[in-house]
């Protein structure tokens, strides 16, 4: 498992909702992959907790920093506890900070100490609760802004200020003891037995002071010794240096001979020694005669300079090492700054020379942006009045970074002349601002997410749960009433699957503005999810308003959705249900806004319906009816009746239709009416739809070789099952295998399945009809559809809805229309079959009418096949 294996998981919890199960997966957005791409690639920490209990919080998502910062593996950390991963004593300061989040709902933000694989780390840590409708903290989200750097650099920082400080001390002892050295010179001159030596350069002989046989560890009396005893103890490297010195200064180049160089001593060590002196006889000529002078151990001296060097080296190498700039500022007496130093990184923060900010700090200033300004001197007043330390943020524009961040960290101290120092550093933070501001966005986001549909922008589930609680409080108090409107779309899950769910988005987004615009701004629209919808109208205490307000959404629903260049025809059914009329409270209203719902869709859709006390035993007598209905097919309790189809020029049975029964366990026999809808709506249809199909064929096999010709079974086919994954060819095997016709098998369509014809739903039907299969058009001339796409389908037969054939006799309209159809579908190569004949009258007038087929009570109603096999072999 990797760091990035948890995107998923993080885009399924940040909701804030419960998580009894999974969330319903959602197509991408280009906001969801942008705070994937934002949270995978961000520097910062950012984890988050399933809250279980009091100090029971679980690792749900981390993201790759937390790996790359801990060292740890997603196998320690994601399902485990807090006090699994986090270490003491940081466990029981985080367990308080997290308590406070949740108990004032507020941020807490806080620096966090904690040893990890990856070494010790301090971190600007801050966590924030996720609440959910009722209040219940579910999530906390945290963020750990990493400072280990910064702490390091504070303590190096620290430590170079402690170096500086001995490193002074040092001088100041080095400077002492040259102050004695210089001393002892002066007594040692002054007779005292400083390290004297006389050289007799006539004579070629050296005589030395008690102190100089001390300081080379000279045993007996060397006096009288030749300049050889001296100059042969010189170490080799420092001979031309002091010969030089020697003669520069017989030269008359120098007004005293000083030489500094190492000589070893008579016991065999090597010291360091500077040796001074000069002429104090000549001869007539001016020839040197005689010179005295001094030797001083300057051995621990010169140690210590060196270490004071090595100390300003490493100082000055701290100081570029250092991320931020160093600096010192001076705020004098009368009110100026001045800034004596500043490190050379101040060509990196500010593009200025360090020499021109100490030479003028009004060209520092004029880099921080105005506002900035005044804010960042105002903090410096604050921290000479109180001496506390100063940290404070700020913003520069520079020539070529354009707007950057930076955070200046400075310790005060009193001045000589009544002012105030700062030494402290001033460092680059544009990156971790940039994080701040990504983090901040990215809650925001989640919060949203947390209350609103992403797709359409309205409330979702847990905010319009709020918003209907707020509501009927107010009722409450104000002895005023509340509307539900649940709102349920109509044939969309046919545009949906038929259309691809791009096409299905765009649609809700529509009907999702349509409903809006329906309501006044202060009533809340809502998308609980799919597509439900639902309005909550307060101050309603006339019902008109109500039913206007339904019926406006009604209305703007049923007009075409130009969608992906198509018109697209669904509808809305709308179940509404009042406070306190109608429930006590907001789960009831609910529940019976939706049976209301439900009541509106049995009864033919695109309607509304207010709650009524019986629709709630209605509701469960729907769940009850859709549990037994699922047993239908695997307890064998589905018939097929068929009904007679008429050849009008032969007065002969020549097709049927099949019409689907259940034998219902109570005994009763069930038509579709009852239980087509429940079927749908659950899918079952599917399973049911191949049932019928199969059985079918078996019956025109068996009629048909019966008859020894072919023999037509029409079976009905509904929209939903254009969904299936099944195509023609699992049909097309069936009967390939029962060895039937696919002539023999015609499929009934309703113009319903035409109003939103899609590119599947064409490649659906013609793959039945190339496969041999012919196809009908159920209930012709009453659908929304115009005749357009009898162009683009490849139809057989059209069968006359029985409301015309009904009035054929006696209403010339209805005659006419009949007509008519009869005679385009002629033209267009199709044949008639006319529906509900029930009286010879009617089918006279089909047959002068040119109709070919006809079916109905006439002729016979739907029998069970061994009586429908009874009437074939009498005819």
């Amino acid at each position: 498992m990797s760091p990035d294996d948890d995107t998923d998981s993080f885009q399924a919890h940040v909701s804030g909702g419960p998580r009894t199960s999974p969330p319903a997966a959602r197509p991408a957005t280009p906001q969801a992959d942008a705070i994937a791409i934002i949270y995978r690639n961000i520097e910062d920490v950012v984890y988050q907790y399933a809250v279980e209990g009091r100090d029971t919080f679980r690792f749900t998502y981390v993201n790759p920093a937390f790996y790359k910062a801990t060292q740890l593996t997603p196998e320690q950390v994601i399902g485990k506890t807090v006090d699994e991963v986090i270490p003491e004593p940081s466990l029981s300061m985080v367990l308080e900070h997290y308590r406070a989040a949740i108990r004032t709902g507020q941020t807490q933000r806080w620096e966090e100490h904690s040893d990890y694989p990856a070494g010790r780390k301090v971190g600007r840590v801050s966590i924030t609760p996720v609440f959910d409708a009722a209040g219940g903290c579910t999530d906390l989200v945290g963020t750990v802004h990493d400072i280990s750097d910064v702490i390091n650099r504070e303590e190096k920082l620290q430590q170079a200020h402690r170096a500086l400080e001995e490193a002074f001390a040092t001088q100041g002892r080095l400077a002492e003891s040259l102050r004695r050295e210089e001393e002892r010179l002066v007594l040692a001159l002054n007779g005292t037995g400083e390290g004297v030596w006389d050289w007799r350069m006539d004579e070629n002989s050296v005589t030395f002071s008690a102190k100089w046989k001390e300081i080379m560890g000279a045993s007996g009396n060397p006096d009288g010794a030749t300049p050889k005893i001296w100059t042969s103890r010189i170490h080799p490297d420092d001979n031309a240096h002091v010969r030089r010195c020697i003669e520069r200064y017989l030269a008359g180049n120098e007004p005293l001979y000083t030489c500094e160089y190492r000589i070893r001593r008579f016991t065999g060590d090597w010291i360091r020694v500077r040796s001074r002196g000069s002429i104090v006889a000549r001869d007539a000529q001016g020839q040197p005669l005689r010179m005295i002078g001094t030797i001083t151990d300057i051995t621990e001296a010169y140690r210590m300079r060196q270490a004071l060097e090595k100390s300003h080296e490493r100082l000055a190498q701290l100081a570029q090492q250092v991320p931020g700039a160093l600096f010192e500022l001076e705020h004098r007496a009368d009110g100026s700054f001045a800034c004596p130093f500043i490190s050379d990184m101040a060509h990196t923060l500010f593009e200025l020379a360090p020499s021109a900010i100490q030479a003028d700090l009004g060209c520092l200033a004029e880099r921080i942006v105005p506002q900035h300004r005044v804010r960042l001197r105002r903090a410096l007043e604050r921290s000479a009045a109180g001496m506390q330390p100063l940290r404070a943020e700020f913003q520069v524009e520079l020539p070529d970074d354009g707007h950057c961040w930076r955070e200046v960290i400075a310790t005060p101290s009193p001045g000589l002349d009544g002012g105030t120092i700062w030494y402290g550093f001033i460092d680059d933070i544009s990156s971790r601002k940039h994080s701040e501001e990504t983090i901040r966005q990215f809650t925001e986001k989640l919060e949203r997410r947390a209350h609103y549909d992403t797709l359409t922008g309205l409330p979702n589930r847990a905010l319009f749960r709020d918003r209907l609680e707020q509501a009927i409080r107010r009722a409450e108090d104000e002895l005023g009433e509340v509307a539900l409107l649940f709102i349920d779309l109509d044939r969309f899950k046919e545009v949906n699957d038929l259309l691809g769910h791009d096409a299905g988005d765009l649609l809700l987004v529509e009907a999702a503005q349509r409903i809006q615009a329906c309501v006044r701004k202060g009533d809340t629209v809502a998308r609980l999810g799919g597509d439900e919808f639902t309005v909550i109208l307060s101050e309603t205490r006339e019902l008109a308003h109500v039913e206007a307000v339904a019926q406006a959404i009604l209305d703007a629903l049923a007009q075409p959705f130009p969608i992906q260049q198509e018109l697209l025809y669904i509808a809305g059914s709308i179940g509404i249900a009042r406070y306190p009329e109608d429930a006590r409270d907001p789960e009831e209203l609910m529940r019976n806004a939706d049976h209301a719902m439900y009541r509106s869709k049995s009864a033919g859709r695109n309607q509304l319906t207010f709650f009524e006390a019986n629709m709630q035993a209605a509701a469960i007598r729907r769940l009850k009816l859709l549990a037994e209905l699922r047993n239908a097919v695997p307890g064998k309790q589905l018939e097929l009746y068929f009904q007679p189809i008429v050849d009008l020029s032969s007065n002969r049975i020549v097709k049927a239709e099949a019409l689907l029964r259940w034998r219902h366990a109570s005994g009763a026999l069930l038509s579709p009416d009852t239980f087509i809808g429940v079927a749908e709506e659950s899918g079952l249809i599917h399973e049911i739809g191949d049932w019928v199909f199969r059985t079918a064929a078996h019956y025109s096999k068996r009629w048909s070789d019966m008859l020894a010709r072919d023999f037509q079974v029409s079976i009905n086919k509904s929209p939903v099952q254009f969904q299936s994954q099944l195509d023609a060819a699992d049909w097309v095997a069936h009967l390939d295998e029962i060895r039937l016709g696919p002539r023999c098998i015609n499929v009934e369509i309703t113009e319903g399945l035409l109003l939103n014809l899609s590119d599947t739903v064409l490649a659906k039907l013609a793959a039945l009809q190339s496969s041999g299969m012919q196809v009908s058009i159920d209930d012709f001339g009453t659908g929304y559809s115009s005749m357009s796409y009898l162009k683009r389908l490849d139809i057989d037969y059209l069968k006359i809805d029985q409301s015309f054939v009904k009035e054929l006799v006696h209403d010339n309209f209805s005659r006419t229309i009949t007509e008519t159809i009869i005679v385009m579908a002629h033209k267009l190569g199709l044949k008639v079959i006319a529906e509900g004949v029930e009286t010879p009258e009617q089918c006279l007038a089909l047959s002068r009418a040119g109709c070919d087929y006809a079916q109905g009570y006439l002729f016979s109603r739907p029998v069970p096949a061994d009586l429908f096999e009874t009437m074939l072999a009498w005819q």
